[in-house]
């Protein structure tokens, strides 16, 4: 009896936008605050707004931040770590510099820090408890969307806007109504006897290989009212992003040649500055993420292929009545 009045509120349209929603809410918390707990920081994700990192951090860049204590630190000038911290004038406001020189003054860590895109260090030394962790990764472009609705000061509004939105288009009725006189729903159909289906997947497959090139090749120039100052920001695909990295010249911070490597999802470029290797921070590679959601979506489509034919080869032949 329970199971029978489960399975009758579950067709309710109302209750599987409610489970809808409440499972999106679970989702999202769920891996903000499960990054928090992996990570061991309160804030496991982070925008670059400036261009003091240049060229290894982007303004854009979402770097990912994982929460170490200042003993863990690897402090250089080349190949120190790149730590985030909190502001000595200002807590609210967190800076992403190198780590360059660790002392230790009366039982506390000090920490020593400088941009690579600056010429001299940090005037202010980094106290421990202003340590907030040491950058692992970074997603490119992605920082970008947070730094333009942050611009505007409606991040916040944005993200109740956008659940807003979505639980009026999914509490909406869909205004279908079952013909329980047809043996079979009708298809929509687009050009000629495709089903529209294939059209809107054919689509998506077009914009997913647009992506991968981009993402490989591309570029792009814009104006980013949330940097800090505002300026015009590019962002680049993998292979223009390696050559940008060998142009970078300055007075104290000359790459003169870069290394790119790949690994699992991920890449990462290596400067040669000053005769020593700085290594690079490790990169979300969108084309390898596209490429799987690519193939994943083909092999969906393949099977959906192969259950129509059956379907047909295996349907009662109409028979005529005399």
């Amino acid at each position: 009896m329970a199971i029978a009045r489960l399975k009758q509120l579950w067709k309710n349209e109302y209750f599987q936008t409610a489970v809808t929603i409440v499972l999106i809410i679970v989702i999202v918390f769920g891996f903000w605050f499960g990054s928090q707990a992996v990570l061991n920081t309160s804030y496991p994700a982070l925008d670059v707004a400036s261009t003091s990192m240049l060229p290894t951090l982007n303004v854009g860049d979402l770097i990912i931040v994982q929460g170490i204590p200042a003993s863990q630190i690897h402090a250089n000038y080349t190949t120190g770590d790149i730590i985030v911290f909190k502001s000595i004038g200002d807590p609210n406001r967190r800076i992403v510099h190198r780590a360059v020189e660790i002392t230790v003054q009366d039982g506390q860590y000090l920490i020593t820090t400088r941009g690579d895109n600056n010429p001299s260090n940090d005037g202010n030394l980094v106290p421990e408890a202003n340590l907030i962790g040491r950058v692992i990764g970074k997603v490119p472009f992605l920082g970008n969307f947070a730094l333009f609705t942050n611009a505007l000061g409606t991040f916040y509004l944005f993200i109740i806007a956008a659940v807003i939105i979505l639980i009026i288009v999914l509490a909406l009725p869909s205004g279908r109504k079952e013909d329980k006189s047809a043996a079979e729903p009708k298809k929509r159909r687009m050009i000629g006897n495709i089903d529209a289906k294939w059209i809107y997947l054919l689509i998506v497959e077009v914009i997913l290989v647009g992506l991968v090139f981009f993402s490989l090749w591309g570029s792009f120039t814009f104006w980013q009212i949330g940097a800090d100052p505002p300026q015009y920001v590019t962002i680049r695909g993998m292979f223009p992003d390696a050559a940008w990295y060998e142009t970078f010249t300055r007075s104290y911070n000359d790459v003169s040649a870069a290394y790119l490597s790949q690994g699992l999802f991920t890449y990462k470029v290596d400067a040669l500055v000053g005769g020593l290797i700085r290594p690079g921070v490790p990169t979300l590679s969108w084309a390898q993420f596209l490429l799987a959601i690519l193939i994943i979506v083909n092999a969906w489509m393949l099977v959906q292929w192969i259950r129509e034919r059956r379907t047909k080869e295996t349907a009662p032949v109409p028979t005529v009545g005399t």
